[in-house]
């Protein structure tokens, strides 16, 4: 289980690499478990957008648990990012890099 959401994250950030935006559900079996994540960084922002000239909603510190519902993952150039529900984005969906967290 752990591994097919760890590929679909390094899969979104590969294809971030050759330049590609590319969101949406990964690994739609385990979707019902949701993705928590662990804060690995000191300080780690919550973008609005994959994209990292996003308005940062919220600051996350090291330790601290995030997550969603789904897991989802999106790439924008060299930047990976996993969704995170946040009330500070318009929509309750917020993205962080995905080298700031660790899944738990």
């Amino acid at each position: 289980m752990r591994m097919n959401r760890l590929t679909t994250v390094v899969l979104a950030a590969a294809l971030g690499c050759a330049g590609v935006l590319v969101a949406g559900p990964s690994a739609g079996a385990f979707a019902s478990f949701g993705c928590q994540y662990r804060v690995v960084w000191p300080t780690a922002g919550v973008y609005e957008n994959p994209n990292p000239s996003s308005v940062v909603v919220k600051t996350k510190h090291a330790g601290d648990i995030v997550g969603a519902s789904t897991c989802e993952g999106a790439g924008y150039n060299e930047y990976g990012y996993v969704l995170v529900t946040t009330d500070a984005a318009a929509d309750r969906r917020g993205w962080m890099r995905v080298e700031a967290v660790v899944q738990i």
